[in-house]
This record gives C-alpha cells, structure tokens and sequence, in this order.
C-alpha cells in the first residue's frame, strides 16, 4: 500500500535528502537524479522549496520524522540508502549523517 506524506512529512523528508545529496560537499548527476525520483516519489513540488538548513533540522524536521508512520520510516530510509548510494560512494560524512537521522528519529535502516 502507498503511503501519503502529509506536507509537513514531506519538507522534513526533502530537506534531509537535500542535506544528505551534499553531505560530501560534492555535486554528482547521478544523485541530483535519484533526489528528484525521490521527490516524485513522494509527489513533493519542489517549486519555491527552501530546505531546512541542515543545522536547524534536528529543532524543525527530526520530531516530524520521529513521528511518521512505520511504513513512511521505512520509505524514507530506502530513499536515504538509495540517494547515498547513488554516485557509487557511500562516504564517511554521509554514513555518519545517515546514522544520525535513523538514531534521532527512530528510522528502521532499509539497505536495498
């Protein structure tokens, strides 16, 4: 069953992954792509969306995360690996922010 992000779920899920796709301070196709499949995957209109900065996240998106059903934990997570994946290096800065998101808001880790 599909599952709808409400708008607040979606803001939170996009701004994560938008911190994470720069994670590593470097800018690759192949994960500007998977994002914004991601994004569509989620029916989320990027247009006009400012993401959270990724030092303001954990006050505006981490509790809207944490509260999120088990199915959109596990949605998000793939969404995590996948765009982490994407450019072929899984790196140290990434790791460690993926870690973070799944720890702080309860995030079931989904390697596929």
């Amino acid at each position: 069953m599909e599952q709808k992000f409400t708008m607040e779920e979606q803001k939170a899920v996009a701004s994560v992954l938008c911190s994470l796709a720069d994670a590593d301070f470097q800018s690759h196709a192949s994960e500007e792509d998977c994002l914004i499949s991601c994004l569509k995957e989620m029916d989320f209109d990027m247009n006009g969306f400012v993401p959270i900065p990724r030092n303001e996240l954990q006050k505006q998106a981490y509790g809207t995360l944490k509260r999120m059903s088990k199915e959109k934990k596990r949605t998000f997570s793939r969404m995590m690996t996948q765009l982490s994946r994407s450019d072929s290096h899984f790196g140290a800065r990434e790791r460690a922010f993926v870690m973070e998101i799944l720890e702080l808001c309860d995030v079931p880790f989904v390697h596929r």
